[in-house]
């Protein structure tokens, strides 16, 4: 059996990496979180929780460092209360490989709910952790990290398969919660979790304008399987088989890298939506960041 050939070392007349390492950069981040639940189009449950915050932050040597400010006041909170958030978020950009841990506690979701006044409801807790990676196949002349954390720059376009997995956990914590169910029912919990374990093949692709601007898309497709389950109130534990269903993950780079200044606009959708057999679930996360950055002791 043959293996899959991996391409090695960079091609400098594809990627141009720098000796210095050293740079300052800051921009914005805006992130949407949602939880949904429903059956059928009439009976929804919609929790939600976005935030804009201002980053700041540069690398030394091997040494890298960012500081998140939130900007609650600029219209991107909850007026009807105040959400708390915390968590941390680990990326690794490499030449063959990238990889994500994200841990995030968030406090307080607006609840929305049809033929009700929409409420904020600060006993709502939701804890999400993931890791995510892929492999790049072609690390000979696509740069991951030129694009999407400009450490390089990508001279020429090019693209890569990307064979990719993840493992996925949610808890949805509250005082009480009540759901919609199939059959016109309803019950009320104070936990629901799921658990989803997933591969995918993917392709990303970096288009170069000129000699400074680039676009980078990235798609990830492949089959998840998730465990549900959730604990009505005063009763036990109700479990939902495992189901498999597919899965999609998106990213997008769009920007100008120079040798010594650069600025991207990116942007993250990871979807999730599960059909179980009382009631319908769908957890969304869209983050979106503009970085503006100056490489330190680089020549024009």
């Amino acid at each position: 059996m043959s293996a899959i050939p991996v391409s090695a070392q960079l091609d400098s007349s594809f990627v141009e990496t720098f000796a210095s390492t050293t740079r300052v950069n800051g921009g914005l981040r805006y992130r949407d979180n949602s939880a949904t639940f429903s059956v059928g189009n009439q009976e929804t449950l919609k929790l939600g929780n976005r935030g804009l915050a201002l980053r700041l932050g540069g690398r030394y040597k091997w040494i890298g460092y960012t500081f998140s400010i939130p900007l609650s006041d600029l219209g991107t909170d909850s007026e009807l209360g105040n959400a708390k958030s915390l968590g941390a978020n680990i990326q690794f950009y490499r030449d063959k490989f990238y990889l994500n841990a994200n841990l995030r506690r968030t406090i307080g979701f607006e609840r929305e709910a049809v033929g009700e006044e929409t409420i904020f409801r600060d006993d709502i807790r939701f804890f999400n952790a993931l890791l995510f990676g892929f492999r790049i196949l072609n690390s000979k002349t696509f740069s991951l990290r030129s694009s999407f954390k400009l450490r390089n720059r990508q001279l020429r376009s090019a693209g890569s398969l990307l064979v990719a997995g993840a493992i996925h956990r949610q808890i949805l914590k509250a005082d009480s919660l009540i759901i919609p169910l199939r059959n016109n029912g309803s019950t009320t919990i104070d936990r629901f979790s799921q658990t989803k374990v997933g591969v995918g093949l993917g392709y990303a692709h970096t288009f170069v304008f000129g000699k400074l601007f680039f676009a980078t898309p990235l798609l990830v497709v492949g089959p998840e399987i998730r465990f549900i389950d959730y604990d009505p109130i005063a009763s036990a534990r109700e479990l939902e088989r495992f189901r498999v269903s597919p899965r999609i993950r998106g990213r997008l780079a769009v920007g100008v890298n120079g040798r010594r200044n650069y600025a991207a606009l990116t942007g993250a959708y990871l979807p999730s939506a599960d059909a179980s057999e009382k009631l319908n679930t769908r957890v969304d996360e869209v983050q979106i960041e503009l970085v503006l950055g100056h490489r330190i002791g680089i020549e024009d």
